[in-house]
């Protein structure tokens, strides 16, 4: 009889979970659709911002939900979303030039949000953006954002709001050359790495390498095929290479010239590629206005080609013209 009780009491208190497991589920207070929306002025459905493509960085955008009409008594949970396919909408409405932001330029970082018991706002969604230079400068890019579910519900495709994120790029990081052709020439060459191959669109594969039988100081002479004024540059070591194998450059020189016989030495860096970029930013002591320039390897980790053999030798991946 004990265990018949005992046996009776576990089925009850198993029952009355379920019960309470199931008002809870079914017991929040359902929202009719459009009762949740974008907490943005009614009068419009863009938000924007000016976008710094100069530099890499990672930048947070916010936005919140809103609840209409009055508080609710439940927790209730929005869940934001893309929606790509709106980019015709906002075309038609606000100007066909504007371009869809890549998809490698963002990622939502916190999606889902809450809108707590009597309150009518919910807290910040977050979406992070960056590969900011990978963008055109002087550009209107959109990113069409839409309320997807709310508790879990999925909202019709069809009806439910839509929000334009739109980011007006200005100038670029680097300088545009377009209408010239920058020529390069060296000091030395290694096999088939010319100097060219320093200044073509690929900063990270193709490189300009100096001779293994010539010691280093070695140098890259670039011609702009006119005078440009700048503050800097960033030199690129070949991301082709492996890091393990050293060359990295350790320090270099930097010299400027309008006419390919005076040089103006504008001073002597010490360079740290020791990144995912495998990128170095040197910024020159003032404005620059100069045709040439001419970059010199001073000093470079020995480059380890076989357990026994090494090499004193020199990469450039890339020299690009800061703005």
């Amino acid at each position: 009889m004990k265990t018949y009780k005992l046996n009776l009491l576990a089925i009850c208190t198993v029952v009355l979970l379920f019960m309470a497991c199931k008002k809870d589920k079914t017991g929040r207070e359902p929202l009719p659709e459009g009762r949740v929306t974008f907490d943005v002025p009614a009068s419009t459905d863009v938000v924007a911002r000016d976008f710094d493509i100069r530099n890499v960085s990672v930048v947070s955008v916010e936005m919140k939900a809103a609840l209409q009409g009055s508080s609710s008594s439940d927790v209730h949970y929005v869940t934001f979303a893309t929606d790509t396919t709106k980019i015709a909408d906002y075309k038609l409405k606000y100007g066909n030039t504007a371009l869809l932001l890549p998809t490698k330029s963002y990622l939502y970082y916190k999606p889902t949000v809450a809108i707590a018991p009597g309150t009518n706002l919910s807290e910040a969604a977050v979406l992070n953006l960056s590969f900011q230079t990978t963008l055109q400068p002087f550009s209107t890019y959109v990113l069409p954002l839409t309320i997807a579910s709310i508790d879990g519900i999925p909202q019709d495709p069809k009806t439910r709001k839509v929000v334009y994120y739109v980011f007006n790029t200005k100038e670029p990081r680097y300088m545009s050359h377009a209408g010239y052709t920058p020529t390069a020439t060296a000091s030395s060459t290694f096999g088939t790495n010319v100097a060219s191959r320093a200044i073509d669109a690929a900063t990270g594969t193709t490189f300009w390498a100096s001779s293994n039988t010539v010691p280093l100081p070695q140098f890259l002479t670039i011609d702009y095929g006119r005078n440009v004024t700048f503050p800097g540059l960033d030199y690129f070591f070949p991301t082709a290479l492996t890091a393990a194998n050293g060359a990295q450059t350790t320090s270099a020189k930097v010299e400027t010239s309008i006419d390919n016989i005076t040089w103006t030495d504008k001073g002597t860096y010490a360079i740290n590629v020791n990144n995912t970029a495998r990128m170095h930013t040197i910024t020159l002591p003032s404005l620059t206005t100069a045709r040439y320039l001419r970059f010199t390897i001073l000093a470079a980790n020995p480059y380890v080609a076989s357990a026994t053999i090494t090499y004193n030798i020199g990469f450039v991946g890339g020299i690009l013209l800061l703005n």
